[in-house]
């Protein structure tokens, strides 16, 4: 059995917390040869999917993730036009931006899933359903809401709601995202800023105040909630709990109010064929769904035991 991850250079990973090393490592425990490719490394031969891909050797175990050291891998010469339908699963595990180049690349994934081939998540749901805007299919567990461009519009809804926040839809890691309110001095200049001049959609909401004792990333694997969750709580005056922008992180078990939004969350991932997400949750309101690389399963499996990589791998079922 062989898998193929599509990620970020592979030396550029953070080692005491990069959860597709995590994946990576569940892989070879469970028997797979583990290549990987840069994005810009795939691409398409008429109606082909393929990749030039490099095998690596996994020097670590799952049970080395806590006490990980250098080298943990090392790679061997890279294969030329690989044939994605050849793997066994292809995981897509590149952080975004989400850009042009990222849905072409969907646009090629498709061609490998044509034929036959097991793509994490599968290029559909990559394609179509970015990680914030993807919340408005739960208005029931959403803060009020806008996605414009529009000056007008976007005045018009800070000024019904009081204190906001505009994210922009592209980005990840707490990256853009501002606190607003109507009478702040640099309101103008941040929409300005966050809308590159009101050509560019951003997301604005009302601001949660419940922000300041952080979010919640709850796991989704195969339909199942994971039973621990990551807190990322703000340092300081930040609004920001992402461990990237300096947030602190703890583990503890899901809260049953984040099952009730878990649960709804899980069903509709069923009907979309989407095998691993990573929710996210401040106060009782539904933030995010991310598909593309959740991260923090490190975390997760430092303190809880919880081995989330192996689940996501289990899940993936070789084909006849």
């Amino acid at each position: 059995m062989k898998i193929l991850f599509i990620c970020d250079p592979v030396a550029n990973f953070k080692i005491h917390g990069d959860s597709t090393i995590a994946l990576m490592a569940a892989a070879k425990d469970l028997g797979y040869s583990v290549h990987y490719a840069l994005p810009k490394d795939i691409f398409a031969t008429n109606n082909k999917a393929l990749a030039n891909s490099i095998p690596i050797e996994i020097l670590i175990k799952t049970s080395d993730l806590n006490t990980i050291a250098i080298p943990w891998y090392t790679e061997h010469k890279k294969l030329s036009n690989c044939d994605l339908a050849n793997y066994d699963a292809v995981m897509v595990r590149n952080d975004p931006p989400f850009d042009m180049e990222y849905y072409y690349l969907t646009q090629i994934l498709e061609l490998a899933e044509n034929k036959g081939a097991k793509v994490v998540n599968n290029s559909y749901a990559l394609r179509n359903f970015n990680e914030k805007l993807s919340i408005l299919n739960f208005p029931e567990y959403i803060s009020p809401t806008l996605v414009s461009r529009d000056k007008a519009v976007i005045l018009n809804f800070i000024e019904e709601h009081g204190d906001c926040v505009v994210k922009p839809l592209d980005q990840m890691a707490g990256r853009g995202v501002f606190k607003l309110s109507e009478n702040d001095a640099n309101l103008s200049a941040i929409l300005e800023l966050s809308t590159n001049y009101f050509n560019i959609s951003v997301m604005v909401q009302k601001f949660i105040p419940e922000v300041i004792y952080g979010d919640r990333r709850v796991f989704i694997v195969d339909g199942k909630i994971i039973s621990h969750c990551l807190h990322r709580i703000p340092q300081g005056n930040q609004i920001r709990g992402n461990l990237a922008a300096g947030g602190r992180g703890e583990v503890h078990p899901v809260a049953e109010k984040d099952y009730i939004i878990a649960n709804d969350v899980a069903k509709w991932l069923n009907k979309h064929k989407i095998l691993f997400a990573g929710i996210d949750i401040i106060g009782n309101k539904l933030t995010e769904i991310n598909i593309t690389s959740p991260t923090a399963l490190r975390q997760i499996f430092a303190h809880a035991g919880i081995d989330i990589a192996k689940l996501v791998i289990e899940s993936i079922t070789p084909r006849d």
